[in-house]
């Protein structure tokens, strides 16, 4: 991002310090230091700030925030944070639970606010305090980074070009370490702190990018879990769930926390009359007929995104977004109302898990 010469940084509250990825928002934060100082922290746990680090971080992530904040101060009364430091942003990386308070209490005062997800238990809370926000007229980005990704902006103009003809169906497959990799006692495994697994946590993406890239919403939810993979988990390590959107297209998801080391491995697909799309890391393939051979021709598209420290590009992307979006007065590409509609398919999934019936979404 270009500088800025001569203007005024603003000032940026860290609220959350034992969360998974404050360190990459932190450092993503640190790419803008022309037009941004992060000028104390915030946790209730006294002990986290001493450590400046998360018991446990995302291994592609820095352990610890950086010493070079070792002399900042460390609040843990929220009002204190804000009266007494004159913040214009506030880094949103608290447990789910604690979460909704916060970004309420932080809109109420002025703060714009950077929200990493999945940020409430429910889309009851999360409805409700981005209402606050939006009443209290701040700017909030929330992480959902697909809606920042080359390959899916591309698929999704693909999709509104009529590319695909008539969606027929779809996929996600989204595997990622397992619950021993990530350490069981982490907070992201904690039902009370978090609320649910891997569908919350991760799945929660493709519950947001799935419906942005088809353009419809989802009518629909059916969805089965299961806790597999490791003794006396309380959260579900794998789910699979069906979506039905209101153009008709049928979607499955299947998520689970399954490779036995660090890392990810993503998949998406849709299927229409005319083509295909299919999303993986950076690259787009496009299936579409070849006449030539009666046949099906790949065409593949490489959207080479260059390494951003922290939380990568997409995260650099969604900062520079609501940086943009806090001077234009407009709303960054994903909102905290987009969030919400995620959490509404999250907890329809979880409700269809409880019943085992299908839920239907109404939407107003």
């Amino acid at each position: 991002m270009t500088g800025h010469a001569g203007q005024v940084p603003l000032r940026v509250g860290v609220v959350g310090l034992d969360h998974y990825h404050v360190t990459g928002w932190v450092e993503t934060l640190e790419l803008f230091s022309d037009r941004l100082e992060i000028v104390a922290l915030y946790d209730p746990d006294p002990a986290a700030g001493v450590r400046l680090a998360p018991r446990f971080v995302d291994p592609s992530l820095r352990p610890g925030i950086g010493e070079r904040y070792r002399g900042l101060p460390v609040e843990t009364d929220l009002a204190a944070l804000i009266d007494r430091h004159a913040l214009d942003l506030a880094l949103v990386t608290l447990p789910n639970r604690d979460a909704p308070a916060a970004i309420a209490q932080l809109a109420r005062s002025g703060v714009h606010l950077l929200v990493d997800k999945p940020a409430a238990l429910d889309a009851a809370a999360a409805r409700e305090a981005f209402a606050t926000a939006r009443e209290a007229g701040v700017r909030v980005v929330t992480g959902l980074t697909r809606r920042y990704a080359p390959a899916w902006q591309a698929a999704r103009a693909a999709v509104a070009e009529g590319v695909l003809g008539t969606l027929i169906t779809g996929s996600a497959v989204f595997a990622a370490s397992t619950v021993a990799v990530r350490g069981p006692d982490n907070p992201i495994f904690d039902p009370v702190g978090a609320g649910g697994g891997i569908l919350s946590w991760l799945g929660i993406h493709d519950l947001d990018g799935l419906p942005w890239l088809v353009g419809e919403p989802v009518v629909e939810v059916m969805a089965m879990a299961g806790r597999v993979g490791h003794p006396g988990l309380q959260v579900e390590d794998v789910i699979s769930v069906a979506l039905r959107f209101a153009g008709g297209a049928i979607f499955t998801l299947s998520h689970a926390y399954a490779l036995p080391a660090r890392g990810y491995r993503t998949l998406v697909a849709l299927r229409g009359t005319a083509a295909s799309l299919e999303i993986s890391g950076e690259d787009l393939v496009t299936l579409v007929p070849d006449p030539a051979c009666d046949g099906l021709r790949e065409v593949r598209s490489v959207y080479p995104v260059a390494p951003a420290p922290g939380y990568g590009a997409s995260g650099r992307d969604a900062v520079a977004d609501l940086l943009a979006a806090i001077g234009e007065g407009r709303d960054p590409a994903a909102t905290g109302e987009d969030l919400v509609r995620a959490l509404t398919l999250v907890d329809a999934a979880y409700a269809s898990v409880r019943s085992g019936q299908t839920i239907r979404i109404m939407h107003n």
